[in-house]
């Protein structure tokens, strides 16, 4: 299944533009992990779901229209699919200067998945280091990254939807 690719700044994003396909494979020796704070200040470890559960992690911003366009998507395929073991990171990559906008945002669209604030770019540099948004990186049960996905436009959840029960 070819995947669209989108290399989205501030600017770009808006645009929602399009670059050529490619396939994300995980680093030898497994995928690095990341800990981050949710909304309510918990840590949440990465390594704790790897090899658990199928994780998708969508790299947004708050200021990304079509982030939020997205979102209340990513959120019926969480609620349809977390009991099979299926789950959602919402990684926020604002920075200091408009982390204050992501919670907001996320009850705006009404995401109930763990929203992750990554003002300081621990996860991007691991999984997003272009810094695109929206952002999806799709992991299997073993640990595997089996998609990455740059960019949103209406209907690509159901590509996403098949491609998670395939491997849920």
């Amino acid at each position: 299944m070819p995947l669209r690719w989108a290399q989205c700044s501030l600017a770009l994003c808006l645009a929602g533009c399009v670059t050529p396909s490619s396939s994300g494979s995980a680093p030898q020796g497994g995928l690095p992990s990341f800990e981050l704070l949710d909304l309510d200040g918990n840590s949440v470890r990465l390594a704790d779901h790897l090899g658990k559960e199928v994780v998708y992690l969508d790299f947004w911003a708050s200021w990304c229209a079509p982030c939020q366009a997205q979102m209340p998507q990513l959120e019926a395929l969480y609620q349809r699919y977390r009991e099979r073991g299926f789950v959602v990171f919402g990684v926020a990559m604002d920075d200091p200067t408009t982390v204050g906008q992501v919670a907001p945002a996320a009850h705006r669209v009404g995401a109930t998945f763990p929203i992750l604030l990554d003002s300081q770019g621990r996860a991007v540099t691991l999984f997003n280091p272009g810094k695109s948004a929206p952002y999806g990186v799709l992991i299997d049960r073993k640990g595997h990254i089996v998609e990455q996905h740059v960019g949103y436009a209406p209907g690509d959840e159901r590509s996403l939807e098949a491609r998670i029960q395939s491997i849920l």
